[in-house]
C-alpha cells in the first residue's frame, strides 16, 4: 500500500514538472492546489526553479509566485476524493526511473544564506533573477520579477536595489553601447575600491566640450551598490558558516548590525576616487563635487528610502565628503582663473553643506577675521599635511571641513588669483605650502620671480598701483604684525609673510624702475607725506637698480639699451638727491661710457667691448690705451680722451672700489676734493703719456713732441735739490711719467721703410727730449738715458759733418769754376785779379783748418762728464716753457742768455772757427749750472753758488 502511495506521488511530482517545462502556469498552478499534500512550497519552487524555461515572461507566473507567498496552505493536507491520476499513464517502473533522475535545483544559493535570508520566496526569485540573467541577459525582466515582492523582506528588497538596479542603469540607462556588460553574478562580487573605479571608469569626459558624468552616476550608480554594502561585508564575514537548512522555518532571528566602520569604507572608497579624479580631470571633479551633494544623495528609482543609520554616521558621512572636496582644491595642478574660481565654489558649497561661514567673493573688500583665523593655525600645521595620502585623514587641519580652514582655503585660492592676474600663476598647493611652511628665502625667492613676470600691459602708472597694493595684501593677508609705518618685522599671515615692510618696499621700487614707471615711483617714494622707505634706502635702491642695466647693457651709448634705462633712472630722482655724491659719481660714469661708445673697442680673445667691463676692470683707465691701440689717430683727439678719463675719475673706480662690480656707494670724506683733484692730475698726465705712445707707434713724432712739450707739465728739476749729503731721493709719480714720455719719445727712429732720412732739427729735438728726461729721470736709469743721448749726438755730429762736407764740395766746385774760366769763358770777361786768387786761397786755408780741428775734436772721447755737461747746456739754452727751479735762480744776463730759443741750425753769424760754437760744446759748457743742483753730484761736479 504504501509502495502504490509512492509511486501516485511521484507520478504528480513528474506531471507538475512537465507543466513546468511546458509553461503551462494555469494547469500547474491547479495541480498546485489539488495536490498540496504532495507539492509542497519548496519542492514547487525547486521545480519552477529548475525547469520552468527562463525565456517565460514573469508577468505568466507572478501569480503563482504571489499565491504561493501568500498561501496559508503549505503543509500537506488530506484530500477527501483521494490523489488525481495523472494524465499520462507511465508504469512503475518508468516512474521510478524518472523520478530518479529528476535532479531539482536548490532555492537558496550559498552567499544568500551567508549574507542571512531565510525567506524561501526570497531566496527562490534571488535565485530565478540570476538564471534568467545568465539565460537572457534580460535585466528588465529580472526586475519586473522582483518588484511585486519587495516589500515581503528586506534582503530581497536591498539585492534588488544593490545589484539589479545599478545594472540596468548601467547597462540599459546610461551607456547602452556597452561592449561587455556584466552579470548579475559578476556584478554581486564587485568590491572595495576597483569595484568603485569599474562603475565609475566610463563617467569621465569624453571630449572637452562634454560634461562629466561623474555625479550622475555616483547618484545613480555607485549610490545603489553600495546600499547592499553591509550584505556584502555579511558574506565576507559569514564565509565559513554552516549552510542552513531548507526545512527550518521562512523566518528566523537576524543576526546582529555589521559595526560603524562597515558604513564607512565604501564612502572612504568614493572619496578616494574623487580625489584621484581631480589629479586626473580637476574640472570633472569640480563638477562632481558641486552637482552631487554626498552619500545622503542616492537615486534608488522609488524602490527604497536611504538607510535608516544614525545621525552620527550620516554626519560622519557628510564631513568626510567635504574632506574629499577640499582635498581636491589642494591636488588641482591647474593654474587658470577658471580652475580656481571652481575651486571657490568648492568652498562655497561644502561651507554650506556643513552650515560654515561661507567665504565672501573676490570682489569684495573683507576678508575673514582673525577671530576665525590665527597664526596659531598655521603654527600646527606640518608639511606632513600637504601629502597626497594624507589630504583625506579625519586628523589633518588643512582639509578638516571646519571655519579655520576654509578662511585658510579662501585666502590661498584669492592669493592664487592675484598671482595669476599679476602673470606668475602658481599651483593652489604650492601656493599654501609657501604660506604654511615657506622660509624667507623661499618668500623673496617668489617675491622677485612675481613681479619679474608682471605683464607689459602694467607699464602705466594707474596699473602699477594697483599692483603694488596687490602684492603688499600678499605679503600680509592685512594681518599686520606691527602698526608702525616703518616697521620691518614678519606678518602674521601671508604668502610673502617672512619678508619684512621695508625689503618688499625695497623690492616694489625695483619693479617700478625695471617697468620704467617713473612717476610713480617718484610720487610713491618721494612726494608723498609718509615714505615707504628711508631716504638713505630709498637712495641706494635707485643706484642698485640703475647700475643693474648698466652692467646688462651691450652698448655703452646713453640713447640706446640698458644705459639708456640707467641714465633715465638717474635723471628722474636727480632732483630729490641734489646733493648726492654717489649720483654724481653714476652719472660721471655714464658720461665716460657714453664717449667710449664712439671708439671701437674689442677686449681680449675677440670679445666685444660692455660698460660693465668698465666697473669690473681693476684699472678703468688702461681701458683708454686699448683705445688708443685698435682706434688709428684717435691719439689726436687727446681732449675728448683727457674727459673720459676724467669722468672715470669722478665716478670713484679705483682698483681697491672695482674688484667686485656691486655699487657699494659711501659718502665723501672731507678731504675728497683735494683727493680728486689730484686724481684728475694725474689721470691726465697718464691719458698724454698714452696718447703720446700710441702717436709714436704710428710714427707721428711731431705730435708726440708738441705733447710733450705743451701738455705733458713735468715738475721742475729741483727735486733732488734736498739731497745735500749726496743722496739721491726717489723721484715722484710725475716725474716717473715726465722723464719715460721724453725718453720713449727721444729714442724714437725713423723707420727703416722711410725713404726720407731725419734732419737736423728732429735730431735737436730728440736731444732737447733726452735732456728733459736727463733732469727727471731717478739716478737708476740716467746710464740708459745717456747712452742713448750720445747716439743721437753722434747722428747729429755725422750728419752736421756731412753737411758741411757737402757745402765745401759745393763751393770748391764753384771756386774751380770760377777760377778755371778765362776771359775767353764769357764774351768781354777779365782774368781772375791777384787780390781775388788770393781770397779763395785764404777761404780755402780757413775751411781746412776748421775740418782738422773738427777732426781733432771727433778723435778725442768724451767723458761722461763732458756728455752730461753738454745736455745740461742745451737744456738751459732752449725754449722749453718747462724749466726747472734752477734757471729761475741764475743771473738776469745768464737767463737771458737761457730764455733764447735754441736754434740747432744756425750759426752766430760770423764764419770765424772761433766764433761758431758746436751744439755739442754748448751743452758741454753748461752742466756745471744746469745740473750742478740736480744730476751733477752723480759725475762728482761742486755744486754751483
Amino acid at each position: 500500500m504504501a509502495d502504490n502511495q509512492d509511486i501516485q506521488r511521484a507520478r504528480i511530482v513528474l506531471e507538475a514538472v512537465q507543466l513546468a517545462i511546458s509553461a503551462e502556469v494555469g494547469p500547474f498552478q491547479q495541480l498546485i492546489a489539488r495536490e498540496t499534500e504532495v507539492l509542497h512550497l519548496e519542492l514547487v519552487l525547486r521545480i519552477l526553479l529548475t525547469y520552468l524555461p527562463e525565456s517565460t515572461e514573469p508577468h505568466l507566473y507572478i501569480n503563482l509566485i504571489q499565491h504561493l507567498a501568500t498561501g496559508i496552505d503549505h503543509q500537506p493536507q488530506q484530500s477527501s476524493s483521494g490523489p488525481a491520476e495523472p494524465s499520462n499513464e507511465l508504469s512503475d517502473e518508468d516512474t521510478r526511473h524518472q523520478i530518479c533522475q529528476l535532479h531539482l535545483l536548490s532555492v537558496a544559493e550559498e552567499q544568500d544564506l551567508q549574507a542571512g535570508c531565510t525567506d524561501l520566496i526570497s531566496l527562490f526569485l534571488v535565485h530565478r533573477a540570476r538564471r534568467i540573467d545568465v539565460e537572457t541577459g534580460s535585466i528588465p525582466e529580472v526586475q519586473q520579477l522582483l518588484e511585486p515582492f519587495l516589500d515581503r523582506d528586506p534582503y530581497l528588497r536591498t539585492w534588488m536595489i544593490s545589484n539589479v538596479l545599478p545594472l540596468r542603469r548601467l547597462e540599459y540607462e546610461y551607456y547602452p553601447q556597452i561592449d561587455d556588460p556584466y552579470t548579475i553574478e559578476a556584478f554581486e562580487k564587485l568590491e572595495g575600491r576597483p569595484a568603485i573605479n569599474s562603475l565609475l571608469s566610463r563617467s569621465a569626459r569624453t571630449a572637452s566640450d562634454q560634461p562629466a558624468q561623474s555625479a550622475r552616476d555616483l547618484r545613480g550608480i555607485v549610490g545603489p551598490w553600495l546600499y547592499g554594502e553591509r550584505s556584502r561585508k555579511r558574506r565576507k564575514t559569514h564565509h565559513d558558516g554552516r549552510r542552513s537548512s531548507l526545512a527550518t522555518p521562512t523566518t528566523v532571528e537576524r543576526k546582529a548590525e555589521p559595526n560603524e566602520g562597515n558604513h564607512l569604507s565604501g564612502w572612504s572608497d568614493v572619496n578616494d576616487w574623487i580625489v584621484e579624479l581631480a589629479l586626473r580631470d580637476f574640472e570633472a571633479a569640480a563638477d562632481t563635487v558641486e552637482q552631487w551633494d554626498g552619500p545622503h544623495d542616492v537615486d534608488y528609482d522609488g524602490f527604497g528610502d536611504d538607510e535608516e543609520l544614525d545621525d552620527d554616521i550620516h554626519g560622519i558621512r557628510a564631513q568626510l565628503y567635504a574632506q574629499a572636496g577640499l582635498a581636491t582644491i589642494y591636488v588641482a595642478s591647474g593654474t587658470s582663473i577658471s580652475t580656481f574660481e571652481r575651486s571657490y565654489s568648492i568652498l562655497k558649497k561644502v561651507a554650506h553643506r556643513l552650515g560654515l561661514h561661507e567665504p565672501p567673493a573676490f570682489e569684495e573688500d573683507h576678508q575673514p577675521s582673525l577671530s576665525v583665523l590665527s597664526k596659531d593655525y598655521l603654527d600646527n600645521l606640518s608639511e606632513i599635511h600637504l601629502l597626497h595620502n594624507a589630504f583625506l585623514r579625519p586628523e589633518n587641519p588643512l582639509t578638516l571641513p571646519d571655519n579655520p580652514s576654509l578662511a585658510f582655503a579662501y585666502l590661498v585660492l584669492r592669493s592664487c588669483i592675484l598671482l595669476q592676474r599679476l602673470g606668475h600663476p602658481r599651483a593652489y598647493k604650492a601656493i599654501a605650502g609657501l604660506a604654511a611652511f615657506g622660509r624667507r628665502e623661499d618668500h623673496m625667492e617668489e617675491l622677485r620671480r612675481t613681479l619679474q613676470k608682471i605683464p607689459i600691459r602694467t607699464r602705466d602708472n594707474g596699473s602699477w598701483a594697483e599692483v603694488r597694493q596687490q602684492v603688499l595684501w600678499l605679503r600680509d593677508w592685512r594681518y599686520e604684525a606691527s602698526t608702525s609705518g616703518g616697521s620691518n618685522e614678519e606678518a602674521l599671515l601671508g604668502v610673502f609673510r617672512k619678508i619684512g615692510r621695508v625689503d618688499a618696499e625695497i623690492e616694489l621700487l625695483k619693479a617700478l624702475l625695471r617697468a620704467s614707471c617713473y612717476t610713480i615711483a617718484v610720487h610713491v617714494y618721494c612726494t608723498q607725506d609718509q615714505h615707504p622707505l628711508p631716504e638713505d634706502i630709498l637712495e641706494k635702491t635707485v643706484l642698485i637698480v640703475a647700475m643693474s642695466f648698466y652692467d646688462g647693457a651691450s652698448n655703452g651709448n646713453r640713447t640706446r639699451g640698458g644705459v639708456r634705462k640707467a641714465s633715465e633712472i638717474l635723471a628722474a630722482f636727480q632732483s630729490h638727491f641734489p646733493d648726492s655724491n654717489a649720483f654724481t659719481e653714476a652719472n660721471a660714469l655714464i658720461a665716460a661710457t657714453h664717449s667710449m661708445s664712439f671708439y671701437s673697442l674689442t677686449l681680449q680673445h675677440g670679445v666685444p667691448f660692455q660698460p660693465v667691463n668698465i666697473r669690473a676692470s681693476k684699472d678703468p683707465l688702461s681701458l683708454i690705451g686699448r683705445i688708443l691701440e685698435q682706434n688709428p689717430r684717435s691719439y689726436t683727439k687727446l681732449d675728448d680722451l683727457l674727459e673720459i678719463g676724467h669722468s672715470l675719475v669722478k665716478a670713484r673706480l679705483r682698483p681697491n672700489e672695482t674688484a667686485d662690480i656691486t655699487p657699494t656707494w659711501k659718502e665723501s670724506t672731507s678731504d675728497k676734493p683735494r683727493c680728486q683733484s689730484q686724481d684728475l692730475h694725474e689721470s691726465s698726465r697718464r691719458i698724454i703719456s698714452m696718447a703720446i705712445e700710441a702717436a709714436l707707434s704710428e710714427g707721428d713724432f711731431d705730435t708726440a713732441y708738441s705733447y710733450i712739450v705743451n701738455r705733458l707739465s713735468p715738475t721742475a728739476p729741483g727735486s733732488r735739490e734736498n739731497s745735500s749729503t749726496g743722496q739721491n731721493q726717489a723721484a715722484s709719480p710725475q716725474d716717473d711719467i715726465s722723464w719715460r714720455s721724453a725718453y720713449l719719445a727721444g729714442r724714437a727712429t725713423v723707420p727703416k721703410s722711410s725713404p726720407s732720412q731725419p734732419s737736423v732739427q728732429r735730431l735737436e729735438q730728440r736731444l732737447e727730449l733726452l735732456s728733459l728726461a736727463l733732469l727727471l729721470a731717478p739716478s737708476s736709469h740716467l746710464a740708459e738715458i745717456l747712452q742713448v743721448w750720445r747716439s743721437v749726438e753722434k747722428d747729429l755730429t755725422t750728419l752736421l759733418a756731412r753737411e758741411a762736407a757737402e757745402e765745401d764740395q759745393w763751393n770748391s766746385k764753384g771756386d774751380r769754376s770760377k777760377l778755371s774760366s778765362g776771359s775767353s769763358a764769357l764774351p768781354g770777361g777779365f782774368a781772375p785779379s791777384d787780390t781775388d786768387m788770393d781770397k779763395v786761397a785764404n777761404q780755402k786755408s780757413r775751411r781746412q783748418s776748421r775740418a782738422t780741428a773738427m777732426a781733432a775734436n771727433e778723435e778725442a772721447p768724451m767723458g761722461l762728464f763732458d756728455v752730461a755737461r753738454g745736455a745740461a747746456q742745451a737744456f738751459s739754452k732752449n725754449a722749453f716753457p718747462l724749466r726747472g727751479a734752477a734757471v729761475a735762480k741764475s743771473s738776469p744776463s745768464e737767463g737771458a742768455t737761457r730764455e733764447r730759443p735754441l736754434s740747432m741750425g744756425s750759426d752766430s753769424g760770423s764764419d770765424g772757427v772761433g766764433e761758431r760754437v758746436r751744439k755739442r760744446d754748448l751743452v758741454a759748457n753748461a752742466v756745471t749750472g744746469g745740473l750742478a743742483s740736480g744730476i751733477g753730484w752723480v759725475i762728482g761736479a761742486p755744486p754751483k753758488s
